[in-house]
């Protein structure tokens, strides 16, 4: 099943640049698969997806996972007293789960978000060389977010705001289908 994606979600300056570390990995490497880049906040609010994304994935439920993996994370650097949290991955047998912070972003109502990336890729992508092109990458993924008035809005969302908003969208996907 293929799922509709809005054109929001990978038409944007972000989406651009999550295309740039993808594009940038193939050239270094010519190795391994990506099935899908996510830029979402800590709340699991999507901002956009790059336009590789293997359609047949929920970009939903990945970016759910992505985000309680990463609070998971956070949690254990709380319960074990750690120094600041890397990275989060998931590995399965044919498939890497990875969430990495690319850093913050303040907002007005909300303070201080984190923007998280989440990378599903296959076992024979070399995570060292993604990991570096996210760094490379990190500080014009943010600068994209806080130019992008329309992604500053949703990121400032409450949750009956946010609730609005994605029934507004299953409205859009259920039509389309």
């Amino acid at each position: 099943m293929t799922l509709f994606i809005p054109k929001a979600l990978y038409e944007n300056e972000i989406t651009k640049v999550l295309d740039e570390i993808r594009y940038s990995y193939g050239m270094l490497t010519r190795k391994g698969y990506i099935f899908g880049l996510i830029a979402i906040d800590q709340d699991a609010k999507i901002i956009a997806i790059d336009s590789g994304f293997d359609k047949k994935l929920n970009y939903w439920d990945l970016s759910s996972i992505g985000a309680a993996l990463y609070g998971v994370a956070r949690q254990a650097q709380d319960f074990f007293d750690t120094e600041e949290l890397i990275r989060a991955t998931l590995v399965f047998k044919d498939l890497l789960l990875y969430v990495k912070s690319v850093g913050e972003i303040q907002l007005e109502k909300k303070g201080k978000r984190d923007i998280l990336v989440i990378l599903l890729v296959d076992n024979d992508v070399n995570l060292g060389v993604l990991i570096l092109q996210m760094k490379k990458f990190a500080s014009k993924i943010r600068q994209s977010i806080i130019q992008n008035q329309s992604v500053m809005t949703k990121l400032q969302m409450n949750e009956d705001e946010l609730k609005k908003h994605l029934r507004e969208l299953k409205k859009k996907v259920f039509e389309s289908t």
